[in-house]
């Protein structure tokens, strides 16, 4: 026990659903053969997994409030489970039950994961975030092309799962945590006062889940529609297509990295300015369709850019919340973050219909503006923990050191001071 838990148990999780998701498109053509489905009944079964995830990401929350540290390790087993049962399906309906179960797990680990993270991030004062968010673009990239080797040396779709099944079982028991992960909750704030706080706290966290999602949107526009630019306007060959959604992921594992590495040394707000203003100019680079190359060095930038900004939403706001009310602050903000990546593929496809797929990524780039004007709202997240710091703090507040008046307007330094408490 004493080897689990820890960054290893946050890092195993983000890196087993990335394997998982990352072989998934590889191995669904054949599954869908060896369970004898048409593309219509296939369809109807791939829509089982967002069905389950969006109400599973609402309710992990409490769950996590509930259940704490056990949240994680729990829903990854499930995760496992579901991985499982998906290889032992014979048919569509068993088939279609088993994609029920992971979509439900898969959103779980995510707000799981999340809610872990800043808690971690607010005991430790560590920068965890871009770290742990870093190992699931990079399990993607490498899970993909093995999937498709495994595949072609003969390897079936089921012991493919039944190997991933294993590995996320393994990282399940990984992150088990013996110990608590909430510090010392501040007393209650006078009730009117607090009710006020949550309702203003509330509409900040779904203004700060769109600016999520709108990253998400322009991240599943490339995973989605990255090869097929690639190929219908450049005329690039199918391994040089599919090198475009790669591009894009090892930008976003590069970018992470580099957060994590230098990221402390600059403010919040510019991380996601600078981040929504590269994605942007990427996916422009993209776009264009100068040449082949400079599309892909235009997903790779845009990965780059975009990296950072959805683990520093996510960051900011378990800074910006109370033990009690974090696990639910998380979930709401990944919870309207998955929306833009679900309405993604829609709305691309119908767009590029009328006005061509090129278009349609320039389209998708003006929205790093939305997310360099979205950073804003990054200032509306401390005023909850704030207030609840200052109706509780009373006389330590006038009696702390010379100097402390000089940091009262620093949204960013006081974020960073309370991650140390």
């Amino acid at each position: 026990m004493r080897h689990t838990g820890g960054v290893l148990g946050l890092m195993a999780p983000a890196t087993s659903w990335g394997l998982f998701w990352g072989g998934w498109a590889a191995l669904i053509p054949t599954l869908k053969s060896e369970l004898g489905l048409d593309a219509g009944q296939l369809g109807l079964a791939l829509f089982a997994i967002p069905v389950a995830a969006v109400p599973a990401m609402l309710l992990t929350g409490p769950l996590a409030r509930r259940l704490g540290p056990r949240t994680l390790p729990i829903v990854t087993g499930a995760f496992a489970a579901g991985t499982l049962a998906v290889a032992l399906a014979g048919s569509r309906w068993t088939f279609s039950a088993a994609l029920l179960l992971v979509g439900a797990t898969s959103g779980a680990i995510e707000v799981a994961l999340n809610a872990t993270t800043a808690a971690r991030e607010a005991l430790t004062g560590e920068r965890l975030f871009n770290m742990v968010q870093a190992a699931t673009p990079l399990a993607m990239v490498l899970a993909a092309p093995a999937v498709g080797l495994a595949l072609h040396l003969g390897a079936s779709a089921r012991a493919i799962l039944m190997t991933i099944a294993v590995l996320v079982a393994l990282s399940a028991v990984l992150a088990i945590d013996p110990r608590r992960w909430q510090e010392q909750e501040p007393a209650p704030a006078d009730p009117a006062r607090a009710g006020r706080a949550t309702g203003r706290f509330l509409g900040a966290l779904l203004v700060v889940g769109a600016v999520g999602g709108t990253v998400l949107l322009m991240e599943n526009t490339v995973e989605q529609w990255g090869a097929i630019h690639l190929e219908d306007d450049l005329g690039a060959g199918e391994f040089v297509a599919s090198c475009g959604p790669a591009a894009y992921m090892a930008g976003l594992f590069a970018g992470r990295v580099l957060a994590q590495w230098r990221g402390e040394r600059v403010d919040d707000r510019a991380l996601v300015i600078v981040g929504g203003a590269l994605g942007g100019i990427g996916l422009a680079v993209a776009a264009a369709a100068w040449s082949t190359w400079a599309t892909l060095a235009g997903f790779a930038l845009a990965g780059i850019g975009l990296a950072p900004v959805l683990p520093t939403l996510l960051a900011a706001t378990g800074r910006a919340v109370g033990p009690e009310r974090r696990p639910q602050a998380i979930s709401v903000v990944t919870t309207v973050s998955y929306a833009g990546f679900l309405g993604a593929p829609p709305l691309v496809g119908t767009l590029a219909g009328q006005f061509g797929l090129a278009t349609v990524l320039g389209m998708v780039a003006l929205c790093g503006v939305l997310v360099v004007t979205g950073s804003q709202a990054l200032r509306l997240l401390p005023a909850e923990r704030a207030d609840a710091d200052a109706d509780n703090s009373g006389t330590a507040a006038s009696a702390s050191a010379p100097g402390h008046e000089g940091n009262e307007g620093n949204g960013d330094t006081e974020n960073e001071k309370g991650a140390a408490r």
